[in-house]
């Protein structure tokens, strides 16, 4: 990325990308990238993003414990009313992987759509309402394009 970050983020991973095939090739700076891309294009500040990358079994449990909700989902988004940290995103890093084939993406494609989504959420976007869905759609490719021209991925 060209610009210097305005957000830092942190990286926790309870699975190993490293050890999965098909997103060996992934990496921290990849998402940290990608993040700050979503900020400087929707809302420029300085802060960080907690970034907990999960496998499903995880996830779901964080799904039900915080959301009431046990169902498998892509990513969860919790903004904090901090000014050091705008919000933590939970991935769920197993379903990139069994849906990316489904939508001819690529495993990293589609786990660092989860991730813009994601951030998208902590500023501000929702997808509730069909003006809403059609604007985070819009927002979510202007950003992924931007990630491929500028090789983040």
């Amino acid at each position: 990325m060209k610009a210097d970050p305005h957000v830092a983020v942190i990286v926790s991973q309870q699975i190993e990308l490293s050890e999965i095939a098909e997103l060996a090739g992934c990496n921290d700076q990849q998402f940290s990238d990608i993040i700050n891309l979503c900020f400087s294009e929707y809302a420029p500040q300085q802060t960080s993003v907690e970034l907990c990358l999960m496998n499903e079994k995880e996830h779901c449990a964080a799904h039900q414990r915080f959301l009431n909700d046990s169902s498998a989902t892509d990513v969860m988004a919790f903004p904090y009313d901090d000014d050091d940290c705008c919000g933590e995103l939970l991935v769920n890093v197993e379903m990139a992987l069994r849906r990316a084939p489904e939508f001819s993406h690529s495993p990293v494609h589609e786990l660092l759509l989860y991730v813009v989504h994601g951030t998208l959420h902590l500023l501000g976007f929702d997808d509730h309402q069909p003006q809403d869905i059609e604007k985070m759609r819009a927002a979510e490719q202007n950003v992924l394009q931007q990630a491929i021209e500028t090789n983040i991925f």
